[in-house]
């Protein structure tokens, strides 16, 4: 297989902006567009239970200032064509440190969700590949009335079509968490990586978008790497 160059696209900084409007793809000679849709009404994703009353567990044991990701940081989001099974529940969160689960914080908020769509058409018009995906995450969650941490984030395709002869793959490769906030007042935020490859037998595509969810905000904005 002869792999043609890199292609990066980033989706507009404040995700706002996205339309129809296509884009050239040099390496597999198609249009592509991207364009924000109205997100499906349920998502199978795990809630947050209530916090537990746990007496070995106090404010003391908590590094409020130092996050850690009890969730996933790596994982495949379609492979073979097909999204992989139980995908939903794949995901990513920002807490504090010494805490051991997300169970143990409250307050987040209901379950946030924009989806978008990607395909492309070839020079004869046909699609060739058409991808749904929901960017979803819940912000707000603290413990015992401090920091503004994050939960359930994740990537979830929701559809995918593909003819035959081309091959998508598509998967978080990267997440990282920091605090954007002050040591008196955390705010978690989480850094996510994409990267989605669209691939022939002669030519390949891959495109890199960064995702960056707060724990003080319902919008989720992409950043340049």
């Amino acid at each position: 297989m002869r792999v043609v160059s890199l292609v990066v696209v980033l989706i507009a900084s404040s995700l706002a902006a996205i339309g129809a409007e296509p884009t050239f793809n040099q390496d597999l000679q198609v249009y592509q567009f991207v364009e924000e849709i109205e997100s499906p009404k349920n998502f199978e994703v795990p809630l947050v239970k209530p916090a537990l009353q746990r007496a070995d567990l106090n404010e003391t044991a908590i590094l409020f200032d130092q996050l850690v990701n009890l969730g996933k940081k790596v994982w495949a989001l379609v492979e073979n064509n097909r999204p992989v099974v139980n995908v939903s529940y794949l995901y990513a969160n920002a807490l504090p440190k010494g805490v051991r689960s997300s169970e143990e914080l409250e307050s987040f908020s209901e379950l946030q969700h924009r989806t978008f769509r990607v395909s492309a058409q070839n020079l004869f018009g046909v699609t060739v590949y058409d991808l749904t995906y929901s960017l979803v995450h819940r912000y707000g969650g603290n413990f015992k009335g401090r920091g503004k941490y994050l939960e359930n984030v994740a990537v979830i395709p929701t559809a995918l079509d593909v003819v035959w002869g081309y091959n998508v793959a598509y998967k978080v490769e990267k997440v990282s968490v920091v605090n954007t906030g002050t040591s008196e007042n955390p705010v978690g935020s989480i850094l996510l990586e994409t990267n989605f490859k669209v691939s022939t037998s002669v030519q390949s595509s891959e495109q890199h978008s960064v995702y960056d969810f707060r724990g003080d905000s319902a919008k989720v904005n992409s950043v340049q790497r």
